[in-house]
C-alpha cells in the first residue's frame, strides 16, 4: 500500500513535545513546533502528510514529516528530519536525522521507495540522504513496512567504475522517480589536479540495484567533457 503526498506546509517557532494524535487528525503542533529533535533554536521549515492512496485506507495518513533547521553547541548551525509512521494504533518515529545542512521532504517512487533528499554544508555539499523501500520485515509476524536502504557503502568501490584518473569529490544528485530509468545518480567528475570548484572531467551516470537492502552499482555510463 503505497501513500501519497497531499500537504505541505511551512512554519517558524521551535521547541520539543511527545508525539501523541489520532491517525485522522493533524500530529499537534507539526507544522510550527520541532517534535523530537536534538537541536537548539529549532524551526520548523515544512512538514506534511503522505496518505493511503488505495483500498478500504485510501486518505488515511500514513506517514508524515518535518524538516527543521537549528544549531548544535558541537556542529554549529544544522538542518535535521524527523519522519512518523502510524501503526498499532499510534504515531511514531520511523526515523530521523540530524546530520546535514538542508533535508528535502520526502517523496515516493513508483518503485516502493521513499526518499529523503539531504546535503551537508561547505564547498562538498555531501550527501545525506535517506532511502527506504516498502517490503517484509522479516519478523515473525511477516509485518510489511518501511525498511532502511544503505546508500553510503557504494561510495567505497566507484573509483573501479570510474575511467582512469577521475574521481567523485561532491555529493551525487540522485533520481528515484521515473520507473523507466530505474534507481540512477548524476555526477560530475574531477581529475587530480582540478580545483574544487571547477570539475573537468566530464559526468557519469550511475544504475544502481538494491541488495540486502543497500545500493549497489550496476553500470555506469560515462559522458566526456563537451558531450
Amino acid at each position: 500500500m503505497k501513500p501519497l503526498l497531499v500537504a505541505s506546509l511551512l512554519a517558524a517557532l521551535g521547541g520539543a513535545c511527545p508525539v501523541l494524535a489520532d491517525p485522522h487528525r493533524p500530529i499537534e503542533g507539526i507544522g510550527s513546533t520541532c517534535l523530537e529533535t536534538v537541536l537548539r533554536n529549532c524551526k520548523v521549515l515544512t512538514a506534511g502528510y503522505l496518505n493511503a492512496d488505495q483500498g478500504d485506507r485510501d486518505g488515511e495518513p500514513m506517514l508524515a514529516w518535518q524538516t527543521q533547521t537549528g544549531f548544535t553547541p558541537e556542529d554549529g548551525v544544522m538542518g535535521g528530519f524527523v519522519l512518523f509512521q502510524y501503526a498499532s494504533g499510534e504515531w511514531t518515529v520511523l526515523d530521523s536525522g540530524f546530520d546535514g545542512w538542508r533535508f528535502s521532504p520526502p517523496r515516493l517512487s513508483e518503485l516502493d521507495l521513499l526518499h529523503i533528499a539531504g546535503y551537508t554544508g561547505g564547498t562538498g555539499a555531501y550527501n545525506a540522504d535517506r532511502l527506504y523501500r516498502w517490503g517484509d520485515l522479516g519478523h515473525a509476524a511477516y509485518r510489511e513496512g518501511w525498511k532502511p536502504v544503505d546508500m553510503r557503502a557504494w561510495f567505497e568501490t566507484i573509483g573501479e567504475k570510474l575511467p582512469a584518473g577521475l574521481e567523485i569529490w561532491k555529493g551525487v544528485q540522485y533520481a528515484f522517480d521515473d520507473p523507466w530509468s530505474g534507481i540512477i545518480a548524476r555526477t560530475d567528475l574531477w581529475r587530480p589536479d582540478d580545483g574544487n570548484c571547477c570539475p573537468t572531467g566530464g559526468s557519469a551516470v550511475i544504475d544502481f540495484d538494491i541488495e540486502d537492502d543497500r545500493l549497489v552499482v550496476k553500470e555506469v555510463h560515462y559522458r566526456a567533457p563537451g558531450q
